[in-house]
């Protein structure tokens, strides 16, 4: 039986935004919904962040996302719970700890235990091919679940793009149509994509539905990247606390409608603030990059340097740079923009382009130190870091390497940590 309790409990982050508080409340509503749902019988999708999630809500299917899952059971202080499950069935304790505790939350079959008592029962699981490990996890949460999943296959690049693709959503939307035998790969397998859910659900895509899905997202992105234009001024108006927060919405929310009204009031609230003159940091001194996925087990962690030393961390990797690279204008064929939309979507988090990509951010934002964490069970995230951060360090941009995990409260030590990075802020200063 599971039983390791660290008796950390995390901190609360501080949202300054009103809608970082409604994004947060209709979390909670919605998997209120998608229990109802189930229950009258409606198929739900269990999905990765890296698939085409717009058919799922253009087939209006209720669905569920496994790394929002995993960050709900960490935030709610129950990940090293389902961790243990993992490692007491026999899996090593470096596997993908992320992608993981959603397994342990399955083999656990106590959904009473769980966060908001518990997710209903997928009627199938889909995955992108991110990397080897993560696979074999989809397949273990399927076989345990006895339904079927499907795996959507992403090809390999073949030329990079220039060094300068990253400076606007129209060069980005190029360079996905540049390669013709990706793009009609990438089209191959949306369409089995589609005609697996349709098999399984009972239901029908309409290209009309979808190409209104693809539109709303295109606005809903078009609202943040104006957000993160007004966040990058100085001083910034946006908190860690609201990054975090809002991730949610631009992750699992693409193309929702839910997706495009918080996008908008994020941005109607970041440019009254702005108009206002309000800070997150009435004392911001220094301006702090955090790369990659945020520790979701103790938020707050990241507003302890701004009362401490007006250290703000004005950059989170979501926002900036998710809704930026999905935008794709041209829906004359709504299924192919969608496989452009997703032909890239891992491999921008690689070199050659992610240094190009970060070197932007840094500029843009004027940052003054990286903190970047290397959580050693996330190959696919982790393991490209190290010429990214060489470049940023090429710029004369200070850095910081911490090693944690985004949802592992086991081995954390939170007083050490924040020793770490206040001498990392004092050397800065």
């Amino acid at each position: 039986m599971a039983s390791t309790d660290t008796g950390f409990r995390g901190a609360r982050s501080r949202k300054l935004l009103e809608s970082s508080g409604l994004v947060t409340r209709y979390q909670k509503e919605y998997h209120e919904k998608i229990k109802m749902r189930a229950a009258q019988g409606e198929p739900v999708i269990w999905f990765n962040v890296g698939i085409p999630q717009e058919i799922l809500h253009a087939l209006d299917l209720p669905c569920l996302c496994n790394p929002n899952w995993s960050a709900i059971i960490a935030a709610k202080q129950m990940a090293d719970y389902y961790l243990d499950v993992v490692n007491e069935r026999g899996y090593f304790r470096d596997l993908c700890r992320y992608c993981s505790v959603p397994l342990g939350y399955f083999l656990d079959h106590k959904p009473e235990k769980a966060p908001w008592g518990g997710v209903p029962k997928p009627a199938a699981f889909v995955v992108d091919t991110c990397d080897d490990p993560v696979i074999r996890i989809w397949e273990l949460m399927a076989k345990e679940m006895n339904v079927p999943l499907y795996i959507w296959d992403h090809t390999m690049i073949e030329e990079p793009p220039s060094a300068d693709f990253w400076n606007s959503t129209d060069s980005i939307e190029q360079y996905s149509y540049q390669d013709d035998w990706r793009l009609d790969y990438a089209v191959k397998e949306t369409e089995g994509l589609v005609s697996f859910l349709e098999t399984v659900t009972e239901r029908t895509l309409s290209e009309a539905k979808l190409r209104e899905v693809m539109a709303r997202s295109n606005e809903q992105f078009d609202y943040i990247g104006k957000a993160m234009d007004l966040a990058a001024l100085v001083p910034t108006s946006m908190g860690p606390g609201d990054h975090m927060a809002n991730s949610i919405s631009t992750q699992f929310f693409r193309g929702h409608e839910f997706g495009l009204a918080q996008a908008k009031r994020i941005y109607e609230e970041m440019k009254e603030r702005v108009e206002r003159g309000e800070a997150a940091c009435e004392n911001e001194r220094v301006r702090l990059m955090y790369m990659w996925v945020p520790n979701w087990f103790s938020p707050g962690f990241f507003n302890y340097f701004e009362d401490r030393y007006g250290a703000v961390f004005v950059w989170m990797a979501y926002l900036p740079i998710v809704t930026k690279q999905l935008i794709r204008r041209d829906l004359s064929d709504p299924l192919k923009a969608l496989a452009a939309r997703y032909v890239h979507y891992t491999e921008f988090a690689y070199p050659p382009m992610w240094p190009d990509i970060a070197r932007y951010e840094a500029k843009k934002f004027k940052i003054n130190g990286l903190l970047y964490s290397v959580a050693e069970s996330c190959k696919l995230l982790c393991g490209p870091l190290q010429l990214t951060i060489k470049a940023l360090e090429n710029m004369g941009i200070p850095t910081l390497e911490i090693r944690s995990d985004m949802v592992d409260v086991r081995d954390w030590d939170d007083d050490k940590m924040k020793a770490q990075v206040s001498s990392f802020i004092e050397t800065l200063m």
